[in-house]
C-alpha cells in the first residue's frame, strides 16, 4: 500500500477540506516555504473543491523560499494531483508572480476572481473567490511576532537545522495562541518535548491518533510540510483577552459588513477595492462628476521605493508600498490597460559614489533585488539624458495615470461586488454623525439631510477630511488629525514636432527623479515638476512654477534651456553653442493640486482614536501604547470588551506626494482594519501609519 503523500497528510491533519468549506475565509500558516509545493497543494486541493471557502490566505514563512519549478514528473514526491490530475500550471502561475525576495511580506494574489487567467482546468471561481499567497521572507522568530492576523490552521515543519533549534522554535511556539482563530488546528512535525510543552503553553491541546488528526512517514523537500512523525492539537482556550482598541478584531456580522467611504481619489478608490474583494458592501461618495477628478487627476505620477542605510522604519514602509502597487498594476500596464509604464525608475543620488553603492549593496544583500547602482555614465545611457550624477535604478517601479488607476479599481471592484457597491458622484458631505440608536454612521449635506449611512465610514477625502471630524459632537469627538495641505503644480511640455526641434526637450527613455522629475507620456509630451508650497491656496496656474520646474528638468536633462534661463550647454554635444530663445510659459499646460501630508511623511490608515477630552475621563492607563488607546470603534458588547464588531470610524490620508505609491498598500491596510482581514505589513509598520500614533508620543512625554 503507497504511503500518503505529505499533502494528503496534512489536509486530513486539519479536516481539510471539509474545515473551509462553506466558509467566507480561511487562514492557514506554514512555517516553510521550499519551492512551494506544500503550497500549490492546498491551491490544488482548493481549487478542485467545489464547496471552497470564498477567500483563502495562505502564510508561508521561509528565510530563503526559492521561485517553484515546473515538473511533470508524476513520481516526485511533491506530485500535486486533483480530479484532472497533475496540476502543473500552478507553478508556472507562481513563478509568474514571484515577487524580489526582499525581507518582510510578499502579497502574490493567485487565483483571483473576476480577473483571474490561471492556466489549466479547474472549476470557475465565483465572484470574490480568491487565494492570497502571503510570503513572509525571514526566520519565524522574528516575522511571527510582528504578524498581525487569526489563522484557522498551523503547519509547522520538523526543526532539524542545527543543535537547539527546536530549544528555540519553543520560545515562538508558545505565543501562537496570540494568532489562533477559535478552533484553530496545529501539526507539528517530529515535535520534541519543549515544543510540546510549548504547545500547551499556547493552549493547543494534543490529539490522541484518529480523533481528527493523522501522522505518516513521507519526508517532503527543505522540510516543507513534511509529514514525519506528526502531532496534531487543537486551540482550546483557557481565556481569550478582548481585542485591544487599536489591534485585531474579530470580523463583522454578515449584517454589519457595510461601509460609507468618502472620497472617490486614489486613497477612497483602493479602499473601496480592498473591501469589496473582502465581501463588503461599500457605498462611495464624492462632490465630483466621477472618480478621481482632484489631486488624483494629474496625467502621470511615479511609484518607486527609497534605499537607505538603516534601512528603518521609512524606508521598510515605501518598500512594502512600491511593491505592493507594482505587483498589482504591472502586468496591467504590460498588457495596456493602464497608461504608463512598470519597466523601472531611476531616482539620481549625487551623494552616492560607486564604492559606497556597493559597500551599502554588501550590507543589504537582498538590495539587489529591488534595485542597482548606475555611475553617471551607466545612468546616461539608461535614460537618454545628459544626467548630472549617478543614481538607483529601480526594477519595480514606474509611472502611471492616476486617474485612470482610480477608474480601474473602481471598475474591478464593481466588477467583483455588483450591486454590492454603489457610487453616489456630485455629492457634497458637510457633515458626519453617528447614529447610537441604530449603529449607523450618517454622511450629511448642508441641510443636514442624510446622504447615506453605514456601520463603517472610512474618510478617504485627503485633508478635507478634518472639517467633517470637527461636526462631531464631544461624545463622539476625535483626535485632530496631523495635516497639512500642499500646493502642488506640475508642467506638462508640448510634444516635439521633429527632430530638428529636439535641442530644447529630450524625452527620457524611462522616469527619472531626483530634485524633481520627468517623465514622457504616451503622446510624446514631456511631465514635470513638482513645486511644493505650503500654506499657498492659489488655484491657478503660475509662471513662476512653470520656470521652477523647467529648470528642475533642465537639470535632469530633459529640457534645456537657454542662457537668460540657466546658461547651461548640452553637456551631450548636441546643439553646442546654441541658445534656444527664451521659452514663453503661457502655452504650457499645468495642474495644480493639493497634497495631504503628515509631519513624519507616513500616511494616516486606521480607527481614530478618542479626543483627548474623553481621553481624561476614561480609565485607561496605557495611552503611551498606540494599540491601547481607545478608538471610534464599536462592537456589541462595548468599545472594547470583544463581542462582534458593529462598525467604526476610520481614515485613510495624508498620502502626501506619493500617492500612486501608497495607494494599494493603504487600501489593503486599511480594509484589515475594516474587515479583520490578514494585516499585509508588519505589526510595527502598521503601528507606523496608525492615526493614533502622534496622540501615544505625546503621552510618552
Amino acid at each position: 500500500m503507497a504511503a500518503p503523500s505529505p499533502s494528503d497528510v496534512f489536509l486530513a491533519g486539519h479536516d481539510l477540506p471539509t474545515r473551509w468549506q462553506g466558509r467566507e475565509h480561511f487562514a492557514i500558516l506554514v512555517t516553510g516555504f521550499g519551492q512551494g509545493e506544500g503550497v500549490m497543494a492546498i491551491w490544488a486541493a482548493w481549487r478542485a473543491d467545489p464547496q471552497r471557502c470564498d477567500r483563502l490566505t495562505v502564510i508561508a514563512i521561509d528565510p530563503k523560499p526559492q521561485a517553484p519549478q515546473a515538473s511533470s514528473d508524476a513520481s516526485h514526491p511533491w506530485a500535486i494531483r486533483s480530479a484532472s490530475g497533475l496540476a502543473s500550471g500552478l507553478a508556472s502561475r507562481m513563478a509568474a508572480l514571484w515577487p524580489p525576495m526582499t525581507p518582510g511580506w510578499h502579497h502574490l494574489c493567485l487565483d483571483d476572481a473576476p480577473a483571474a487567467t490561471c492556466e489549466g482546468p479547474h472549476l470557475s471561481l465565483a465572484p470574490g473567490q480568491h487565494l492570497h499567497l502571503m510570503l513572509g521572507v525571514g526566520e519565524p522568530a522574528d516575522l511571527l511576532p510582528s504578524l498581525v492576523a487569526s489563522v484557522d490552521a498551523f503547519c509547522l515543519p520538523a526543526c532539524r537545522d542545527a543543535l537547539g533549534a527546536q530549544t528555540r522554535a519553543a520560545r515562538w511556539v508558545s505565543r501562537l495562541n496570540r494568532l489562533a482563530a477559535p478552533g484553530a488546528t496545529l501539526c507539528v512535525q517530529a515535535a520534541s518535548a519543549d515544543v510540546l510543552s510549548a504547545l500547551a503553553s499556547a493552549h493547543f491541546t494534543v490529539q490522541p491518533p484518529g480523533a481528527g488528526t493523522n501522522s505518516g512517514t513521507v519526508e517532503g523537500q527543505d522540510g516543507a510540510l513534511s509529514a514525519a512523525a506528526s502531532t496534531c492539537a487543537r486551540y482550546v482556550p483557557r481565556f481569550v483577552a478582548p481585542a485591544s482598541p487599536g489591534g485585531l478584531w474579530p470580523a463583522a456580522a454578515p449584517a454589519h459588513r457595510h461601509a460609507l467611504v468618502i472620497g472617490a481619489g486614489l486613497a477612497g478608490c483602493s479602499a473601496t477595492w480592498s473591501m469589496a474583494r473582502q465581501g463588503w458592501r461599500v457605498t462611495l461618495l464624492d462632490a465630483a462628476e466621477g472618480p478621481a477628478l482632484g489631486a488624483s487627476g494629474n496625467p502621470g505620477g511615479l511609484f518607486h521605493s527609497i534605499v537607505h542605510g538603516e534601512d528603518g522604519i521609512h524606508a521598510r514602509a515605501h518598500r512594502a508600498a512600491a511593491l505592493a502597487t507594482w505587483a498589482r498594476v504591472h502586468a496591467a500596464l504590460a498588457r495596456g490597460d493602464l497608461p504608463g509604464q512598470g519597466q523601472g525608475l531611476l531616482r539620481l543620488d549625487a551623494r552616492m559614489d560607486e564604492a559606497s553603492a556597493q559597500a551599502l549593496l554588501a550590507r543589504q544583500p537582498w538590495l539587489s533585488e529591488q534595485a542597482r547602482w548606475l555611475n553617471q555614465a551607466e545612468a546616461q545611457v539608461l535614460s537618454g539624458l545628459p544626467l548630472p550624477s549617478g543614481g538607483w535604478h529601480f526594477l519595480q517601479a514606474g509611472w502611471l495615470q492616476p486617474g485612470a488607476y482610480a477608474q480601474w479599481l473602481l471598475a474591478d471592484a464593481e466588477a467583483r461586488a455588483g450591486a454590492a457597491l454603489q457610487t453616489q458622484w456630485s455629492c457634497q458631505v458637510t457633515g458626519i454623525q453617528r447614529d447610537e440608536a441604530r449603529g449607523l454612521w450618517q454622511a450629511l449635506d448642508a441641510q443636514g439631510q442624510v446622504l447615506a449611512e453605514a456601520p463603517s465610514l472610512v474618510l478617504a477625502n485627503a485633508w478635507q477630511a478634518q472639517a467633517l471630524l470637527d461636526t462631531l459632537p464631544p461624545g463622539q469627538a476625535t483626535a485632530p488629525l496631523p495635516m497639512s495641505a500642499v500646493r502642488g503644480q506640475i508642467t506638462v511640455l508640448p510634444p516635439v514636432p521633429d527632430a530638428s526641434a529636439s535641442t530644447r526637450i529630450t524625452l527620457p527613455r524611462l522616469p527619472v527623479a531626483g530634485g524633481g522629475y520627468a517623465l514622457a507620456l504616451p503622446d510624446g509630451r514631456l511631465l514635470c515638476g513638482a513645486t511644493t508650497q505650503h500654506h499657498d491656496t492659489h488655484p491657478g496656474v503660475r509662471a513662476a512654477d512653470h520656470l521652477h520646474n523647467l529648470r528642475q528638468a533642465e537639470r535632469l536633462g530633459a529640457w534645456r534651456g537657454g542662457e537668460k534661463d540657466g546658461e547651461r550647454g548640452n553637456s551631450a554635444g548636441e546643439g553646442q553653442g546654441v541658445s534656444p530663445p527664451p521659452i514663453d510659459t503661457q502655452p504650457l499646460d499645468g495642474r495644480v493640486g493639493w497634497r495631504a501630508t503628515t509631519p513624519d511623511r507616513l500616511p494616516l490608515i486606521g480607527a481614530l482614536p478618542w479626543h483627548a477630552d474623553r481621553l481624561s475621563d476614561a480609565r485607561h492607563t496605557r495611552r503611551e501604547q498606540v494599540r491601547m488607546l481607545p478608538r471610534e470603534r464599536h462592537s456589541l458588547d462595548g468599545p472594547t470588551q470583544g463581542g462582534l464588531t458593529q462598525g467604526g470610524l476610520y481614515v485613510l490620508s495624508g498620502l502626501g506626494s506619493r500617492g500612486i505609491t501608497w495607494a494599494a498598500l493603504a487600501g489593503e491596510l486599511l480594509a484589515h482594519w475594516v474587515t479583520g482581514s490578514v494585516c499585509p505589513v508588519e505589526a510595527e509598520l502598521r503601528d507606523a501609519m496608525d492615526p493614533a500614533r502622534f496622540l501615544a508620543r505625546q503621552h510618552r512625554q
